[in-house]
């Protein structure tokens, strides 16, 4: 009795952990950022980002179901292209560095400060949602604190539309990253800190010449 109990065991173990396997989503999310067609301005910028946030990986477990979105390498991706587009160079950092360069005039660390996910079952409209809140600190060349600057990103894609559920979270993501890149895009020089900073850096600029 016993060696049939311990089998029997040993055969529910088995069909749990299948059961929990299948109930598990692993997105990896690749996309392509296209430069905006804006024009730079003249500066040099430091971007840190972390290696919280080049590898970064959203991950949820409920009612016996795991959703991991793995999406730090094309966030980091993101906004890259995004301040090459905006400025004349950006140099990537893992940390700050303690001794500020002259030869940069502005440093950008990004964190992930959130992220949540709303899939069909768990509201009334058959759309899978993702919000991602970014944190923006800027600093200058001395490495002063100018601002911070939160960004909140969306995206949500029709389930119809997509034959499973790692193409609706994938394309969702896709969809709030692009959503943050249009928002630094349009926003950044517009934070009234960042527009006092150009101002003065093209009024030193003028008197030199």
């Amino acid at each position: 009795m016993t060696a049939i109990f311990k089998k029997k065991n040993f055969i529910s173990l088995i069909i749990t952990q299948l059961f929990l396997m299948g109930c598990s989503t692993h997105v990896v999310v690749v996309s392509e950022h296209p430069p905006a067609l804006i024009k730079e301005l003249p500066y040099k910028i430091g971007l840190v980002l972390d290696s919280s946030f080049t590898n970064y990986s959203f991950i949820r477990e409920k009612d016996d179901e795991k959703i991991t979105i793995s999406l730090g390498k094309s966030q980091s991706e993101l906004l890259n292209q995004t301040f090459s587009s905006m400025y004349q160079s950006v140099s990537e950092f893992i940390t700050r560095p303690l001794r500020p360069t002259k030869s940069l005039d502005l440093y950008v660390s990004v964190i992930v400060e959130d992220l949540q996910l709303s899939l069909p079952r768990e509201t009334s409209v058959n759309v899978f949602e993702i919000w991602i809140k970014y944190k923006l600190e800027i600093f200058d060349s001395e490495g002063s604190s100018i601002c911070e600057w939160i960004i909140s990103s969306y995206g949500r894609t029709q389930t119809r539309f997509l034959g499973s559920q790692e193409k609706a979270l994938h394309q969702a993501t896709n969809a709030a990253l692009r959503d943050a890149g249009v928002q630094i895009i349009t926003g950044f020089n517009q934070i009234p800190e960042i527009r006092n900073w150009i101002n003065k850096e093209k009024a030193v600029k003028n008197e030199s010449q």
